[in-house]
Parts: C-alpha cells; sequence; structure tokens
C-alpha cells in the first residue's frame, strides 16, 4: 500500500512538472503588439531612404503562428498571414511569406513579398520586407525607436530661391534644388548648384531635433563670379525641415558679396509674378 501511495505521488509529480514546462514555452504571444520605428528603403535605384513613424502589428492565430500588418503611407499595406515563430535565449525570430499592395495615385497591385523579424523586446526588434518584382528588388528594413536625423533629412529638396541683398530684395528664382547626403557619423552634407547663384558645398552640417522640427546649421564655401571668372566667397548656413521634408527653409549667407547675400532655398514655386 506503501509503495501505492509513493508511485501515484511521482506520477503526480512528474505530471505537474511536463504541464508548467508546457505553460512556459514561448509562443507567439510573448511577441504580439504594436511595434513603432522607422523603415529605410533600398533597391537598384537609390539606397537608405528613411521614413519615421512606421507602425507593424503582430498578432496570433489559431494555429499558433503570427499575422503581421504593416501599413504604410509611402510604401503601401504588406500582410504576412502565417509566419512560423522560433525562439533561441529569449530571442524571437518570425519568417514567412505574404503579398503588398503597391501602386501611385490609387492604382495598385499585388506582388509577393518575405518577410523577417528578429525581436528581443517591443523596443529592440528589426524586421525586413523583401519585394522581388518592384524596382529592381525593394527591401525595407524596419527598426524600433526614433529615426536617426541625418538618415532622416537625407534626399533632394526642390522647390525656389528667394534672394536678398544690400541692393535687392525677393529676386525670386524656380526649378532650384539641393541634396542633403548623411556622413555616417550624424553629420551631413550639403550640395547646392544654382545657375543663377553658385555652387554651395558644406561639407559637413550639425542636426538639432527641436519637437517635429529639426535645425540645420553648417559653413563652406561658393565660387561666384561673372562668366568663367569666380572668387571662392565663405558663407554660413542655416534652416530648418520637417521629417517629411516638404516643409522646409535652407538659407546661404555670404557676407562678402553685394553688401551681404542671402539665398533662401523654399518648397514649392516662386510667388506668381514675382520671378
Amino acid at each position: 500500500m506503501k509503495f501505492k501511495t509513493v508511485l501515484m505521488m511521482s506520477i503526480v509529480a512528474l505530471c505537474s512538472v511536463a504541464c508548467s514546462d508546457d505553460d512556459n514555452l514561448p509562443t507567439v504571444a510573448d511577441i504580439t503588439g504594436n511595434y513603432e520605428g522607422y523603415t529605410l528603403a533600398s533597391c537598384a535605384y537609390f539606397q537608405n531612404t528613411c521614413t519615421a513613424n512606421e507602425k507593424i502589428v503582430v498578432s496570433e492565430n489559431s494555429d499558433g503562428t503570427a499575422m503581421v500588418t504593416f501599413s504604410s503611407a509611402s510604401w503601401g499595406e504588406f500582410t504576412i498571414a502565417n509566419a512560423q515563430m522560433s525562439e533561441n535565449g529569449g530571442v524571437y525570430t518570425l519568417t514567412g511569406n505574404g503579398s503588398t499592395q503597391m501602386g501611385m495615385g490609387g492604382n495598385t497591385s499585388s506582388y509577393e513579398c518575405s518577410y523577417t523579424a528578429v525581436i528581443s523586446s517591443k523596443d529592440n526588434a528589426q524586421m525586413q520586407f523583401s519585394v522581388a518584382a518592384v524596382m529592381g528588388g525593394l527591401t525595407l528594413d524596419f527598426k524600433t525607436g526614433e529615426a536617426p536625423s541625418d538618415l532622416l533629412l537625407a534626399g533632394t529638396y526642390k522647390g525656389y530661391t528667394d534672394a536678398d541683398c544690400a541692393y535687392f530684395q525677393d529676386r525670386y528664382t524656380n526649378d532650384e534644388s539641393l541634396k542633403i547626403t548623411a556622413n555616417g557619423d550624424g553629420t551631413i552634407s550639403i550640395k547646392f548648384e544654382s545657375a543663377s547663384w553658385g555652387t554651395f558645398d558644406v561639407a559637413k552640417a550639425t542636426i538639432t531635433k527641436n519637437g517635429d522640427e529639426y535645425s540645420i546649421t553648417g559653413e563652406g564655401s561658393v565660387a561666384m563670379g561673372m562668366g568663367e571668372t569666380t572668387i571662392n566667397y565663405d558663407f554660413t548656413m542655416s534652416g530648418t525641415s520637417n521629417a517629411a521634408k516638404d516643409n522646409f527653409s535652407i538659407a546661404f549667407n555670404v557676407p562678402a558679396v553685394m553688401g551681404g547675400l542671402t539665398v533662401t532655398l523654399l518648397p514649392g514655386s516662386a510667388p506668381s509674378g514675382e520671378e
């Protein structure tokens, strides 16, 4: 009788341990929720185009797989219906295939995409969507957290210039543009080539974030003159931009030219009749 009692207690203990182990196994439920961060887009035509304020949602299916949805104003709608999960040392990996709806002006097409993710926590996750049939192979790399300012502001800024000096005010020129490039150390370089005002080069400008606005400061030299004869002049540069790069003001000030020349690049077209 005593032997049977001991045997039964052993069986109960083993079952309890087994059930407890099952309860502690990692599941998709451990990583469900919203992931907020930014994307870096690369393809055959551009590299590391940064988009801020992106959000990816991971939910659990009834069969234990993961549903991943990503709605991006820049890149379209992505759905991974049945991503497979694995876990190692508290780090979760998701892999799967799905589809994306992409297009321009309301006309969209469906494309196949692949998906991978490495998730340590809600605040430390990396995910990748690859779309082979778009733009020679489009890859979107998502990372949680705030977008790096240098990568976010990199790109081409198009608009018009407003030039002011001691001899004139509000001299407008349409179809102007400048290019910002990330240096890789948190600073940016700026190149502004203007048929009217010369070529402005800033090798290393600094960025400061103020709320939703970014301030840029730097300095450099510009070659100005008439015909083929030019002289290099020092200038300072200051500007502001939002994350979308559609509301900006970037000014170049050349103190030694025309009593102090300031050329400011602004978005859009010059005021009507003023060019």
